[in-house]
């Protein structure tokens, strides 16, 4: 039993609340493409800091002489701001706005990456500035949500969620492709200012652009208090939360280690790993737009089988990741991208309408947040002290395939939550 009253109302109905309360004060539609883009491409800067030392991490590891498994922490390390702040983080964007707190967190980053290029020979430096640059992630993917919420308060706002949820691949896919270049010709430090002096010049730009869809005092009374207390006691947000770490744990030890398990286990150079990389990121973009396209057509009722069957294909690919032909190199970067994205992606969609009060979004999915990113911060460092203790990638793979059967369970959990709970409304 749900333990208020209010939980019973259905996704409809909140996502009808959530719309009543956003659409007055959204701007021109005009103006709404041109401040989402921006929006987006701010995003894609976020991603570009997290993923810029994944192709230079054997330098990195040569020039600050540690092992393979402690340069993993600079990647982990990046998540740890995200599972400190993320709920604040809901709080915060719920009371102030998005705008003013992404501002603030962009900054963050600028100063994160200067100080990570100033201490780029100092491995206690780095990881100080990855925290920072980590600042951002948890705040921009929550934000991103509810500026969305508000821009496309309509049956659209499935499909340009699915677009934002990408500035992850593509971030990663310019770093993958250009940090290497960059640092061969102008040293390690200058991954760390280049991005820096992206991250300031789109910090202007947002600012320039972006507002917000105000909310009048009658329309924000409709709703009560945004609080925490009532997700933290809504199953299927948690069931969802539990998925997402998971999820996390899974997706970014591939994200953060394809190259690696390519070259180590494949022997293939370091320009065919980084291009297999690269293509899981660029296949991941269209899956992540299809499957915010394909959980609108499905409704909240049929999206958890999607998610099912999806859980099933990452766990073959997980258990499998060291059997690989080169024929099947490409088939399994796609499956990691498409997945785990329409994975990902339906959790975006189904946690606001989980939610009993559409003022609680930014709660709701600051709690996904959380548990994504400590999944995201636990994986590399759990999975590569398997590896390296077993001497066997192939022991890696079944513990990523273990966690992913895990999250696979709590999709079941919540096709089970859902169908009681719909038997009770009914009633």
């Amino acid at each position: 039993m749900w333990a208020d009253v209010a939980f019973r109302s259905s996704a409809k109905s909140n996502s009808r609340k959530t719309m009543h309360l956003f659409e007055k004060g959204a701007p021109s539609m005009k103006n709404r493409y041109l401040m989402f883009f921006v929006m987006y491409f701010c995003a894609a800067t976020l991603a570009l800091s997290q993923f810029k030392i994944v192709p230079i991490l054997g330098p990195i590891t040569e020039n600050l002489g540690i092992a393979y498994e402690q340069i993993s922490w600079l990647m982990s390390v990046f998540t740890v701001a995200s599972i400190v702040l993320a709920i604040p983080a809901g709080g915060l964007i719920a009371k102030y706005g998005p705008k003013k707190v992404w501002t603030i967190v962009m900054v963050i980053m600028v100063c994160g990456n200067v100080i990570g290029a100033v201490g780029v020979d100092n491995y206690a430096v780095l990881l100080v500035s990855r925290i920072l640059e980590g600042c951002a992630f948890a705040f921009v993917a929550i934000a991103g949500i509810v500026f969305v919420n508000m821009w496309f308060p309509n049956k659209n706002t499935g499909l340009f969620v699915g677009i934002f949820m990408t500035f992850i691949s593509i971030g990663s896919i310019i770093a993958l492709n250009c940090m290497i270049p960059i640092t061969t010709a102008y040293g390690l430090a200058s991954a760390w200012w280049v991005t820096a002096i992206i991250s300031a010049l789109m910090t202007v730009v947002f600012l320039s652009v972006v507002r917000e869809a105000p909310m009048s005092a009658s329309e924000g009374s409709e709703a009560s208090k945004p609080s925490i207390a009532p997700i933290l006691k809504n199953k299927r947000v948690m069931m969802i939360c539990f998925l997402a770490l998971s999820l996390g744990f899974v997706l970014y030890f591939f994200l953060n280690n394809y190259p690696s398990l390519f070259m180590t286990v494949y022997h293939v150079d370091a320009t065919g790993a980084t291009l297999y990389s690269s293509l899981n990121n660029l296949f991941s973009i269209p899956f992540c737009i299809l499957g915010r396209f394909i959980v609108d057509r499905l409704g909240p009722k049929r999206t958890p089988v999607l998610m099912a069957a999806s859980a099933v294909c990452v766990i073959v690919a997980c258990a499998f990741m060291t059997e690989m032909t080169p024929s099947l190199f490409v088939v399994h970067t796609l499956v990691i991208a498409a997945f785990p994205g329409l994975l990902y992606t339906a959790c975006n969609y189904l946690v606001p309408r989980d939610v009993e009060n559409p003022m609680q979004i930014s709660y709701g999915i600051a709690l996904m947040t959380l548990f994504y990113s400590v999944g995201i911060f636990i994986g590399c460092p759990i999975v590569l002290y398997a590896i390296a203790g077993t001497s066997s990638w192939a022991i890696g793979g079944y513990v990523l395939a273990a966690v992913m059967a895990i999250g696979l369970a709590f999709i079941l959990l919540y096709m089970a939550a859902s169908k009681k709970l719909e038997t009770t409304t009914q009633e």
